[in-house]
């Protein structure tokens, strides 16, 4: 009888939630996104938000809720109601906040859906053309070796993915560097051009018009593949460090026991979107690679990206 009893149970809940699938959403869908306005993640979100009105119905509202380095947007997400009408991006510092032994409001693992994978960011590091002549890395590791304190790296300050993953490649490489924190992009950027320090962590787009002006130039992009948008720059793995491999991301994540059937279909409505060429066309110049896929290999990604940013922040000692 129990045995019966909790099937038929299992049974009106799969036809709750297909029906809650077939209906939703019947109100405004709530985007957050952990960043200020005007970045590439809320690019992203805003140039998404039009396509998915037309294939799901409702309006999208993007709301930023920075602060805390992703915290506080990652929070609102985790507390809102499972109903589907909430979602928000999530970004390797879901895993990289955790590694620290943060006191999180969420788990990290537990308190979000994966719903799909929207676009990879690759790092490149770049260097100061004036200050620093080496053009390949192994150059570059053994001058740092041979002239302790030379090599000045601009951070976008503790727990960020630019200063954990040069940390990785400091520790595998044993060059010699100092990190120097500073607050955002744009004042490290204009020290790295004025020769204030040496090297930055980068994306290419943002450093291009620097680059063509010969300020600065690359060195070496932090992916296992070379970039797309500029095949020229080699990688760190193919410069003599196969095991390195650091890529940023941008995902999108609903509340936990947001019911399946909603999922799956938030994922086709955003696959869609992501294959539009309009979309491709305005993404392009920010040096993201769309991505898409399952909310499966999301998850599965998810779970490694924690692990592997674990050991990073243990083996090159990192604090915050």
């Amino acid at each position: 009888m129990k045995s019966r009893f909790w099937l038929a149970a299992a049974a009106l809940l799969l036809a709750w939630h297909s029906a809650s699938a077939q209906s939703w959403p019947t109100q405004p869908i709530r985007w957050i996104v952990p960043y200020p306005a005007g970045g590439g993640t809320d690019l992203l979100a805003r140039a998404l938000a039009p396509q998915l009105e037309k294939s799901l119905g409702q309006p999208i509202v993007v709301e930023n809720k920075p602060g805390a380095s992703t915290v506080t947007g990652t929070a609102a997400l985790t507390q809102a109601e499972p109903d589907g009408h909430t979602v928000g991006m999530v970004f390797d510092s879901l895993a990289i906040n955790a590694a620290f032994d943060m006191k999180l409001p969420y788990d990290s693992e537990k308190d979000i859906t994966p719903v799909i994978e929207l676009a990879r960011v690759p790092l490149v590091l770049i260097v100061n053309s004036q200050l620093v002549p080496m053009k390949s890395l192994p150059e570059l590791i053994a001058h740092s070796k041979a002239n302790p304190g030379w090599f000045t790296f601009g951070s976008l300050g503790p727990g960020s993915p630019h200063e954990v993953g040069f940390a990785w490649l400091k520790t595998l490489t044993k060059m010699d560097a100092l990190i120097v924190p500073y607050r955002g992009v744009g004042p490290a950027l204009q020290d790295l051009v004025a020769g204030q320090i040496k090297g930055m962590y980068l994306g290419v787009a943002v450093a291009e018009e620097f680059i063509k002006a010969g300020k600065l130039h690359p060195i070496a992009v932090s992916s296992p593949e070379r970039l797309k948008s500029a095949p020229q720059i080699p990688t760190v793995a193919e410069q003599g460090y196969p095991g390195y491999d650091f890529v940023t991301f941008y995902g999108l994540a609903a509340p936990r026991g947001t019911p399946a059937p909603i999922v799956q279909r938030l994922n086709q409505a955003v696959n869609d979107a992501l294959k539009s060429p309009e979309i491709r066309a305005r993404i392009a110049p920010t040096g993201a690679e769309l991505v898409g896929g399952t909310p499966e290999a999301f998850g599965i990604m998810l779970k490694n990206n924690l692990g592997k940013m674990k050991q990073i922040v243990s083996s090159a000692g990192l604090k915050r």
